[in-house]
């Protein structure tokens, strides 16, 4: 009886190549992706049923021949209603089509097709779609004709690359003398170099037989487990697996290398970075300095601003303002100052991610050469990231020299002050004002006259007053430049100091993940060195003579 050969052979394959698929993962390099296609094929060709197609004319005896071939007589009492029948044990595939289904546990992985008359032509298409890619195609030939037997037209129209095993069943010899038998296997053969341009196996087989069937079927067994059947399914598998894990194997000896000379790159390049942190740090003074000059840059427009809202000469609206100038003062001097420091931060960053740019393209081919590891472009859009928060970070430390000394409350202080005598002086106007206009009501023109004019001469005296005070605004815009300036140019340099160091920071953590990289090779490398050996080993254990 037929039975699928290289069961246990073909699962350990099977389980050794996939064992070194899901090494891929481990591993975890972008050049394995290409060489696990050819073993994922591989593995599904192997999968995949063994199919063994019989054809022939009608009344040839295709059906009682696989019947006793498969050991069954169920296929020779089975009508053919259609173009093919596939006798299996079970649907693996999801495909129950043209299937007839045998509780025979010994065919199973086996695919048996007993056809129609392969003579008339409308079922030579599908005929020769099932010959495509079949194990083992059994062409039965009735003896009394073979000379206009149709399998030769059928077989003609396949290549034969497409057909791994091809063999011929002459059926009906055992109505002939012996002699003329013994003579039709030559003359069949000189039929197939004509008729096919090539050898194929010729076997005598009468159905009735028993000896005679269970030696073809050992032929249509040996047919299935030679070269271009099971072997060569089976020999695929592991030549494109042993491919695979030849890779893994370069790629594991190149880590290798790396694990052995990393430390030394590793502390180049922090080496490197530190003496781009020294060259850094000696532009701090000047950078420092010129951040405190922004304290007197900002102080001119301050004085005018101050000036510009205490106003000119004596109005209710001035007094009205007093209450809020302070905390406006100070916030426009911060404002200032803010603005002046984040532009020269600013030019300061461009130049430093230029800096870190080039040492980055100079750093990314000897970091793929040396470690393997492409860091790929430089990210400059996340370390502008972390320098816009660096600046932030800046903005609001600015305004610790404010909070030390008081600006808001020394600047409220002075407008306060001169809350009385504008008060007096306002309500002393409009109080005479108003009274010129009670005495013009009454008609006493000339007292009325005399109420403005004295209004007048006060508003002008507090106009007066008003403008003495306005000129020590300017000194006041300077007193607030020198507390400031003090306490900033104090804080400045530790301030640049912090925001130069941690901006080298934030570029030195862009080689985490390469320093991560190779941490975690070095921590896995041993264990799946010895993990490929035994997938190897075992893999090669498995199939010793393919």
């Amino acid at each position: 009886m037929l039975k699928r050969s290289y069961r246990t052979q073909e699962s350990l394959v099977r389980y050794w190549a996939q064992q070194a698929v899901e090494l891929c993962d481990s591993i975890d390099d972008s050049t394995l992706a290409e060489p696990i296609e050819p073993v994922v094929q591989a593995v599904e060709g192997l999968r995949r049923p063994r199919r063994v197609v019989f054809i022939g004319g009608a009344r040839c005896g295709k059906s009682s021949l696989l019947g006793h071939v498969m050991g069954s007589s169920v296929p020779a009492g089975v009508a053919m209603d259609d173009t093919h029948i596939r006798w299996r044990f079970r649907c693996d595939d999801g495909d129950a089509s043209h299937s007839r289904f045998l509780p025979l546990e010994y065919l199973e992985g086996l695919e048996l097709v007993d056809t129609t008359d392969c003579g008339r032509a409308e079922v030579q298409d599908t005929l020769r779609g099932l010959l495509s890619g079949a194990d083992v195609v059994v062409a039965v030939v009735d003896a009394r004709a073979p000379q206009q037997a149709p399998v030769w037209e059928l077989l003609a129209s396949v290549p034969e690359s497409e057909i791994a095993s091809c063999m011929v069943a002459l059926t009906h010899t055992d109505t002939m003398p012996a002699a003329a038998a013994l003579e039709l296997n030559e003359t069949l053969r000189g039929i197939i170099r004509e008729r096919l341009s090539r050898g194929l196996p010729v076997y005598q087989v009468c159905p009735t037989s028993e000896q005679g069937v269970e030696v073809f079927a050992a032929r249509v067994q040996d047919a299935l487990g030679a070269q271009g059947g099971v072997r060569s399914a089976i020999r695929r598998v592991v030549n494109a697996a042993v491919d695979l894990m030849y890779k893994q194997g370069s790629v594991l000896k190149v880590r290798g290398d790396v694990a052995r000379t990393d430390s030394g790159f590793l502390a180049g390049i922090d080496q490197e970075i530190d003496n781009f942190l020294a060259h850094q740090m000696l532009g701090v003074p000047a950078c420092a300095a010129n951040y405190a000059d922004a304290v007197r840059r900002a102080s001119l427009p301050l004085g005018r601003r101050l000036r510009r809202a205490f106003g000119f000469f004596l109005s209710p609206v001035t007094l009205l303002r007093l209450e809020l100038m302070g905390a406006g003062a100070e916030e426009f001097f911060y404002r200032r100052i803010k603005d002046d420091v984040l532009e020269q931060q600013t030019d300061s960053d461009n130049r430093f991610v230029h800096a870190c740019s080039l040492h980055w393209k100079h750093v990314r081919p000897r970091m793929k050469k040396t470690l393997e590891c492409e860091i790929g472009e430089f990210p400059e859009a996340d370390i502008n990231t972390e320098l816009s928060q660096l600046r932030n970070g800046l903005a609001h430390d600015l305004r610790e020299p404010f909070r030390r000394q008081q600006v808001r409350s020394d600047l409220g202080k002075f407008f306060k002050a001169q809350v009385g005598w504008m008060r007096a002086f306002v309500i002393l106007v409009c109080f005479l004002l108003t009274l010129a206009g009670l005495l013009g009501l009454l008609g006493q023109d000339i007292l009325a006259l005399g109420a403005i004019v004295l209004a007048a001469g006060l508003w002008l005296l507090g106009s007066l007053t008003h403008l003495v005070v306005s000129r020590h605004i300017a000194a006041l815009a300077r007193h607030a430049e020198s507390v400031i300036s003090h306490r900033m140019g104090d804080m400045m340099q530790s301030l640049v100091k912090g925001v130069v160091v941690s901006r080298v920071s934030a570029y030195r953590r862009l080689y985490t993940a390469p320093r991560r990289k190779v941490a975690e090779h070095e921590a896995t490398l041993q264990p799946l060195m010895d993990r490929h050996s035994e997938v190897y080993r075992q893999l090669r254990a498995a199939a010793p003579h393919v």
